[in-house]
């Protein structure tokens, strides 16, 4: 996901939306809680992903190739006669028996199962790379459907605002204490805030269909409503995160894996320049003197070709360049990354604390008294209007900016190489109770 990033990342994104092609055989997945929370759809989506299955099937198939990949070829059996011997007198058949083993050169077959040991362990470390983006991509969706569902409630409640102000204004306007352009002002107020709410509502459908498409359901299967969201109030030093990213990330593991590979190749290389050995043992009684009979033997190939064979010597050198320069360039792009992500959340979680602490109670503040300034005639309606537009605007910044920090978090997570615990530092068993 660091290298070529875009294009993994494609991949990785058509493999979960590809998912979607079978829901009618995972439709039968009931969420058991009347809430839905991010933790919750995670593991969810963890269990139904077949991304995720197909690489751990790749995985265990790696995992089983090691043995083989150090283990001698099987011995070879022969067994021969004459015919025209059979039924002699005074003579048995003639027949020649012999039992023959290939042994590579001393150093061979370790460095053979060093290379299927290696990518064994890239295949286990791909499996948890796809496993960090599916997170990513399911904790983004909660996001989305958290924001449009408190979006909506937030329009509920100023509609309900709003429907006073109306009262307001026409009892006022009957009596002659305002004028009829209060009226069509939050009449004008109500259809725009209308308006909104059909846009935040196929908002939350499509975050639905998102949902549903991770866990392979139809769009329209019934996903719970959100829980809420209480965020933390601070995140590890960048330090701690880019010393656990460079240590654990599963996608510079997956490279180191691969370099180990391609340096076993290279043995296996420079050990195809050597003789392979092959012992025989045999009994062969067409011999007339019994003690001819027993015979051993060793046999070796003579690599006379050796210029391919130093080719492939060449070339397997060739692929761990290669590979430690892609690793080297990983590293660098993903200390940018987590460092751009690491920003990003502290943004978030200032942002959260401004609405909540300031901006939020300043806007209830200027409603409060807008109204009641209007209500006892010393206020114009224009005012109650901008008190209710910027009443409306931080409620909705503030669930906004709550939903990034979701979104953001599971980025810093992704790029850290695992979850992060409550105080944000690296964990190996995190509940995130704060989603």
């Amino acid at each position: 996901m660091i290298a070529v990033p875009y294009l993994r990342n494609y991949l990785y994104s058509i493999l979960l939306i590809a998912s979607s092609l079978s829901a009618a055989e995972t439709d039968s997945i009931v969420f058991e809680e009347h809430t839905l929370t991010a933790d919750l759809l995670v593991a969810m989506v963890m269990h139904v992903n077949p991304g995720i299955a197909e690489l751990s099937a790749a995985a265990e198939a790696a995992a089983f190739s090691v043995e083989p990949a150090g283990s001698l070829d099987d011995p070879v059996f022969s067994y021969a006669f004459a015919p025209r011997t059979f039924g002699r007198e005074g003579q048995g058949l003639n027949q020649k028996i012999e039992l023959s083993q290939s042994i590579p050169w001393p150093g061979t077959l370790a460095a053979r199962e060093q290379a299927a040991r290696s990518s064994a362990i890239a295949a286990d470390e791909s499996v948890n790379a796809l496993r960090l983006h599916v997170a990513s991509l399911a904790r983004s969706a909660y996001a989305e459907w958290y924001f449009t569902h408190r979006a909506l409630e937030i329009h509920d409640s100023t509609h309900n605002l709003l429907e006073e102000l109306r009262s307001v204004a026409l009892t006022r306007y009957a009596s002659g204490r305002a004028l009829q352009q209060d009226v069509l002002q939050v009449e004008l107020e109500q259809l725009h805030l209308h308006r909104h709410s059909l846009m935040l509502t196929q908002q939350r459908y499509a975050a639905k269909a998102q949902i549903n498409a991770l866990l392979n359901r139809s769009p329209d299967a019934p996903v719970p409503e959100p829980g809420t969201v209480s965020t933390p109030r601070s995140v590890a030093p960048l330090e701690i995160l880019q010393i656990h990213a460079l240590q654990a990330h599963p996608e510079l593991r997956r490279l180191d894996a691969q370099i180990a590979r391609h340096e076993a190749q290279v043995t296996v290389a420079e050990k195809a320049l050597l003789p392979d050995l092959r012992f025989t043992a045999g009994y062969n009684s067409l011999w007339d003197e019994a003690d001819k009979r027993p015979v051993v033997g060793i046999s070796i190939n003579v690599p006379f070709n050796r210029s391919k064979r130093k080719a492939e010597v060449s070339r397997a050198k060739a692929e761990v360049r290669r590979t430690q320069s892609r690793l080297a360039n990983q590293r660098a792009q993903l200390l940018g990354e987590l460092a751009r992500a690491r920003a990003k959340v502290i943004e978030s979680l200032e942002s959260v604390q401004l609405y909540e602490n300031s901006l939020l109670p300043l806007a209830d503040e200027f409603l409060d008294a807008a109204l009641a300034n209007y209500k006892s005639g010393a206020g114009d309606f224009l005012s109650v209007i901008a008190a209710e537009k910027h009443r409306l605007t931080a409620a909705e910044e503030l669930e906004r900016n709550r939903a990034d920090y979701i979104r953001r978090y599971a980025e810093l997570e992704r790029w850290a190489g695992a979850p992060l615990d409550r105080t944000g530092y690296p964990g190996s068993e995190v509940n995130h109770d704060y989603q």
